[in-house]
């Protein structure tokens, strides 16, 4: 017996001793997943939501200043879109930033600046001036597209990685519902205040869009209660600060000392940092050409394809819910509807905008009212995409190729079955579940965590969302044409498309089965 509690001993202290030099992936194990990853999970959601409303939620905004700011058609569609410009404009300078100045840094400037402009653009005198300062604020918050699930990512361990990003991404996804919450209570608010140096009216909608800035402002400041990710400080050869922040995270995690740490030493990273005596754009170029280049260049291929079609259909898309929804509630408030899928419900509404005998349209009279049916929408897709995804943060987290070939197929049926259930309440259903294909996006940024080495890891994402991005402003400009000419042809079209990402998802790597 004392022979045995002897080799146990030895076995321990020889565990230890092994354990004092570790890798910065080895370390993160020994942390744990406590207080301190808790935490981090809940700012970088913040995060990320402050980021979704300022992008989503302008299409509220636009559509209850359209009387103030005088717009048509064309500047509605412009203003509603200019923030998906603004996340094309800074996404590779942000992963430049992420990749060589650090991960927490570039989130705290980029939210910073962004709630600046995010405030300043509810001052607005036009819509001019309105679309400069969505454009500067978007391209700002467009930063924790990469900058918080690679900061999350890269301070838990590798066993409750992809589940904590997995519930990062619920944020994101009901950033626009969040944005109908406080629409609700504040646009039908009466009050009307003369500012004479700007020559504007303080309205409703004025103080929504500031309201919408203070997210931005709040994680900004919260941002400082957390370090600079561990495997960013070893990847530029600072081992020592990198291991003080793993202490750190040891202690708030496990309430013990910093200095019980069991790892005293880490290795150094195999990767190598780029030195800074190239020139901004030459690093820039190269980090950027480095994903098109083998050993990356497959990888890099299959996801940014992903990438293509899913933020076309879930972001594309999402755009078009209040205009769907509102003519779907159109025509079951007037008594029609019996029978009909919901494209015919769609062609109904828009036929009744025709004069009879007459192809010229009524001219439209200025209307900056908001129907309760379409803040009610907004909360409901977000309610049923954030269930959902928990869901699949608890339950997917080591199966994510799985996981994300099940979306994508449950919203290519979707597509298919909304053209064929003649009901529309039906089709509004199959409609949301067909959204539901933005889920994917958090899977993917586990894929861009994972995948890339840490040197390249912020670029890579933000390229991503670069792409993302402008794939969705493509789709949104699309699709009210393609639905226009042809709905049942457009949702048709689309399952093809999403059959073939789960084709590619197919040749992703398998999931790897966390330690126990």
């Amino acid at each position: 017996m004392q022979v045995n509690t002897k080799k146990h001993l030895e076995a321990c202290e020889q565990k230890e001793k092994n354990l004092s030099t570790a890798t910065v992936e080895e370390a993160l194990t020994a942390t744990g997943f406590g207080k301190y990853n808790f935490g981090l999970l809940l700012v970088c959601s913040w995060t990320l939501q402050a980021m979704g409303m300022d992008l989503f939620g302008t299409s509220f905004v636009v559509a209850a200043a359209v009387c103030d700011l005088e717009l048509n058609l064309q500047e509605r569609a412009f203003l509603t879109a200019t923030p998906l410009i603004g996340v094309v404009l800074g996404a590779q300078l942000w992963g430049y930033v992420s990749d060589t100045k650090g991960r927490r840094l570039t989130l705290v400037l980029s939210m910073s600046m962004g709630f600046v402009f995010a405030a300043l653009s509810s001052f607005s005198p036009d819509w001019k001036t309105m679309a400069a300062l969505k454009l500067m604020s978007s391209t700002f918050t467009s930063a924790s597209n990469s900058g918080a699930y690679t900061l999350l990512g890269e301070s838990c361990p590798q066993r409750s990685r992809g589940r904590s990003m997995l519930l990062c991404t619920c944020a994101l996804m009901c950033s626009q519902a969040v944005v109908a919450m406080f629409a609700f209570p504040i646009l039908p608010l009466q009050f009307s205040y003369w500012i004479d140096f700007l020559g504007i009216y303080y309205r409703p909608w004025r103080l929504l869009a500031f309201v919408m800035s203070l997210p931005c402002a709040a994680t900004a400041c919260l941002l400082q209660l957390f370090h600079e990710s561990p495997k960013f400080l070893a990847s530029r050869g600072q081992q020592d600060k990198a291991l003080e922040v793993l202490k750190k995270i040891y202690a708030s995690n496990t309430g013990h000392k910093p200095d019980s740490f069991p790892v005293t030493k880490l290795s150094d990273e195999q990767e190598t940092s780029q030195e800074k005596t190239d020139s901004f754009f030459k690093a820039l170029w190269q980090q950027t050409t480095a994903l098109f280049r083998p050993p990356l260049l497959r990888t890099t291929l299959k996801l940014f394809f992903l990438v293509t079609i899913i933020y076309m259909t879930g972001s594309g898309f999402i755009l078009w819910l209040p205009y769907i929804m509102n003519n779907l509630f159109s025509v079951l408030e007037s008594g029609g509807g019996q029978g009909m899928t919901l494209c015919a419900v769609i062609r109904s509404s828009t036929d009744s905008l025709t004069v009879p005998g007459n192809s010229t349209l009524i001219q439209e009279v200025c209307n900056d009212t908001i129907q309760p049916t379409t803040l009610i929408s907004a909360m409901s897709y977000g309610a049923l995409a954030s269930s959902v995804n928990l869901v699949l943060s608890l339950t997917c987290g080591c199966r994510k190729r799985l996981a994300m070939m099940c979306i994508i197929s449950l919203s290519a049926a979707a597509a298919v079955l909304l053209n064929l259930v003649p009901s529309p309440i039906g089709g509004g259903v199959f409609f949301f579940l067909f959204l539901l294909c933005a889920l994917s996006m958090g899977i993917l940024s586990v894929y861009f965590v994972e995948l890339y080495p840490t040197s390249l890891r912020g670029m890579a994402s933000c390229l991503s969302v670069m792409l993302g991005r402008s794939s969705a402003f493509l789709g949104v400009n699309a699709i009210g044409s393609l639905i226009t000419m042809n709905c049942e042809a457009t949702f048709y079209g689309w399952s093809i498309l999403l059959i073939s990402a789960i084709i590619v998802s197919w040749f992703l790597p398998s999931d790897k089965k966390p330690n126990p």
